[in-house]
């Protein structure tokens, strides 16, 4: 939260979507997987923003993995396919790898 804080003082908006991805990190490790959701979504619109691609293939990735883990198999797949067009579309094959 602090470097989200600092993140947001000088108008950084990468860093701000980084530390909500952390965020959401934390939050689905300690089970509240709402507030996981939010925190993705929220570094998804600013990745989408800044037109940050990569970023927004690991914030599918991250929501793949929270609806894997909610039980909810066709969401996590809609979600993995997303962030594996993106990574296909990047020629990022390690992430390619990640998501099949």
């Amino acid at each position: 939260r602090k470097s989200l804080a600092i993140d947001k003082e000088l108008g950084h908006k990468e860093g701000m979507a980084n530390q909500y991805g952390n965020l959401g990190n934390l939050y689905q490790t300690r089970g509240d997987l709402a507030q996981a959701e939010s925190m993705y979504r929220k570094s998804l619109a600013i990745d989408e923003a800044l037109g940050r691609k990569k970023g927004m293939a690991s914030d599918y990735g991250n929501l793949g993995i929270l609806y894997q883990i909610r039980g909810d198999p066709d969401q996590a797949e809609s979600m993995y396919r997303k962030s594996l067009a993106i990574d296909k579309e990047l020629g990022h094959k390690e992430g390619m790898a990640n998501q099949y």
